[in-house]
This record gives structure tokens, C-alpha cells and sequence, in this order.
């Protein structure tokens, strides 16, 4: 089991990479779309017009990473016992029915990637993702059941915290 501080440490990393490069790819659109040689030569020439959507589309982006990123970082993470029901800021561990194979899911208040922390993905979800929302309110030893591909597989609930 991972020490949340880590995880949290590892999540706002990943974050400050994602807007490092949004920035990075919003300023080479700005720089196309200002660019002297791509100045519009007749009206179908559109390559200075797309550049510019590119960095608007771009700043939007950077925009909901950075407000992501304040939510997370002022998130006091809660601390899960075993006989706790999954909510938010659980860290959840599934292992398929066979023991093969096990997924590490953390619910933050945003989701949406999957980071790497001890050479481990955890995958980190929303309460509003499909997956959290079937883990909520379950416990340790519980099983549910996942679409993978046109099969469905069981997994237990094999540790909370």
C-alpha cells in the first residue's frame, strides 16, 4: 500500500508536466499564428487563423489543468481503515478472480490519468467515473464485476485505504 502523501506528491507532478507542456504547445501555436511567413495570402489560406484557435484551444486547457492542479493540492487527503466504505480519496487495490492480475485505483475529487509510483499504475479516477461510482460505498472483500473487451471479469476488493 502506497503512503498517500506519495501518491498525492506523484499526482501533482504529473499535473505540473501536463501544464508545462500545454504551455509549451501553446506557445508554439502563438508563435505560427504571429509568425511573419504565415501571414493569410489569399482567403484560403487559414493557417495563421487555425494556429490562433490552437493556442486559444490550448490556454482553455492550461487553464482547467491549473485550477485541477489548486484543487488537488489544497485536498485534504482522508485517511481509509479496512472496514470503511470506498469514497473519496480511497485507495483501492482489485485483484481478478484468478489472482493474476490486480488494479490500483485511488477516487481524487478529479480524475481522469494514470500515474506511475514505484514502477506501479495507479489509475486515478473521479467520483463521477463509471468505475467509482460502482466502488462506492463497497468494502474490503467485496467483489465487482468490469467490461473488458466482450467479457466481464470479477474482481475482490482485497485492500482499503
Amino acid at each position: 500500500m502506497f503512503d498517500k502523501s506519495d501518491l498525492k506528491a506523484v499526482l501533482l507532478a504529473s499535473l505540473d508536466q501536463e501544464i508545462d507542456a500545454a504551455l509549451a504547445a501553446a506557445q508554439q501555436a502563438q508563435e505560427t499564428a504571429s509568425h511573419e511567413d504565415n501571414k493569410p495570402e489569399n482567403q484560403y489560406d487559414t493557417l495563421s487563423l487555425e494556429a490562433a484557435y490552437l493556442a486559444h484551444g490550448q490556454s482553455e486547457r492550461i487553464l482547467q489543468l491549473q485550477e485541477e492542479r489548486i484543487l488537488l493540492a489544497k485536498w485534504p487527503v482522508p485517511e481509509f481503515e479496512t472496514d470503511d466504505q470506498i469514497a473519496t480519496g480511497a485507495f483501492v487495490v482489485l485483484e481478478n478472480e484468478e489472482a493474476t492480475e490486480q488494479k490500483l485505483i485511488w477516487i481524487t475529487p478529479k480524475g481522469g490519468r494514470s500515474i506511475l509510483i514505484q514502477g506501479q499504475t495507479v489509475l486515478v479516477v473521479s467520483p463521477d467515473a463509471p468505475l467509482a461510482k460502482q466502488l462506492m460505498g463497497m468494502c474490503e472483500g467485496d467483489e465487482i464485476q468490469l467490461s473488458q473487451g466482450t467479457s466481464q471479469t470479477f474482481w475482490e476488493i482485497i485492500k482499503l485505504g
